[in-house]
């Protein structure tokens, strides 16, 4: 792992100030992906794409099995790295692009490298910076399957809104 560890961030996650442009961390825990994980999706989103619903129609269009929805898998490439990225974020900015580069399917466990791409102090709001990331979702065998490029706005250390309640004693539980 080059770059900070997620431990030295401590309990609170990253802020602004821990991040340097070309810093790269894996996040933990990976993510083995399920059939069932697929069918909760499409059944949330309404999807009902042959493709990722029809075992039968998957393997006539050349798949060993039903691929894990696309969507999804990029959903996670992004969200198995919020713990180490964006908990201390004040908004999600936008994804400059994500690419899906091999399908997954059921059984196979999704892994994150993270690189900090780029990172700038905010100009309309002195209590937060841009910082930008590439994830990337890397299988069981090493293989990339996806990417995502997104953008948020984080807070400084000290200017973020307690997550915790207040205690008796005024501070974390």
């Amino acid at each position: 792992m080059a770059g900070p560890s997620w431990a030295a961030w401590g309990e609170e996650g990253p802020y602004f100030e821990d991040f340097r442009v070309g810093d790269r961390f894996w996040s933990w825990p990976c993510k083995t992906l399920r059939e069932s994980d697929n069918t909760l999706w499409t059944a949330v989103t309404g999807d009902s794409t042959p493709l990722y619903v029809d075992k039968e129609y998957a393997g006539r269009a050349g798949h060993r099995d039903t691929p894990i929805h696309p969507v999804l898998v990029l959903a996670l490439t992004a969200s198995l790295a919020v713990r180490y990225t964006s908990i201390n974020s004040m908004a999600f900015l936008g994804a400059e692009y994500m690419r899906i580069h091999k399908p997954v399917y059921p059984g196979d466990t999704l892994c994150v490298e993270t690189e900090v791409a780029y990172k700038r102090e905010s100009r309309s709001r002195p209590d937060t910076g841009i910082v930008v990331w590439v994830h990337r979702a890397y299988s069981q065998s090493g293989e990339l399957v996806a990417e995502v490029k997104r953008a948020n706005l984080v807070y400084r250390r000290g200017r973020a809104p307690r997550w915790w309640p207040v205690g008796e004693g005024g501070g974390k539980p």
